[in-house]
C-alpha cells in the first residue's frame, strides 16, 4: 500500500511539473514580444519602429512608428503612425526621409512631431514579394 501511495505521489508531482511548465509557456505566448529598430537621420534625429507581437502562435501584431524610445509602449492615434497586422510594410532610410513600402497608405496624425520626411508608396503583393526576396528593402 506505501508502494502504491509513494508510486501516486510521483506521479502526481511529475504531472503537476509538467502542467505547470505548459501554463507558464501558454501565459509567456499571451504576454508577447517586443521589437524596437532605431533609425537615426543625417541630421542626428532618432525614428523608432516598434512592434508587439503576441497570441499562442504570435500571429498578432502592432507596429507604430514615433519618435519616443521606450520597448514597450502605449497607443497613442494622436502622435504615433499605428499598423495593424503581421509584416504590414518594407521601409529604407536615406538621408532623413523613411520610404514605406505598403499595401494601403495610412493617414499620418498631424500631431506626429518629427523633422523626418515619411514618403508611402502603395505597393501590389507581387511586387511586395518581389521586394522582400531581392532584400531591396528592409522588413519589420
Amino acid at each position: 500500500m506505501r508502494v502504491i501511495f509513494k508510486l501516486l505521489v510521483i506521479i502526481v508531482l511529475l504531472v503537476g511539473s509538467i502542467m505547470y511548465w505548459f501554463l507558464s509557456q501558454v501565459a509567456d505566448s499571451f504576454s508577447g514580444t517586443y521589437n524596437l529598430i532605431e533609425l537615426v537621420s543625417t541630421e542626428n534625429q532618432r525614428l523608432y519602429i516598434k512592434s508587439h507581437t503576441w497570441g499562442v502562435t504570435g500571429d498578432h501584431q502592432l507596429t507604430v512608428i514615433t519618435t519616443d524610445e521606450e520597448r514597450e509602449f502605449e497607443i497613442d492615434t494622436t502622435r504615433q503612425i499605428i499598423f495593424n497586422g503581421l509584416e504590414p510594410f518594407l521601409y529604407k532610410v536615406s538621408g532623413d526621409t523613411l520610404f514605406l513600402n505598403l499595401r494601403k497608405k495610412i493617414e499620418i496624425p498631424k500631431g506626429f512631431d518629427s523633422n523626418w520626411i515619411i514618403v508611402q508608396r502603395e505597393v501590389d503583393n507581387p511586387t511586395m514579394i518581389n521586394l522582400k526576396r531581392n532584400q531591396v528593402l528592409k522588413d519589420i
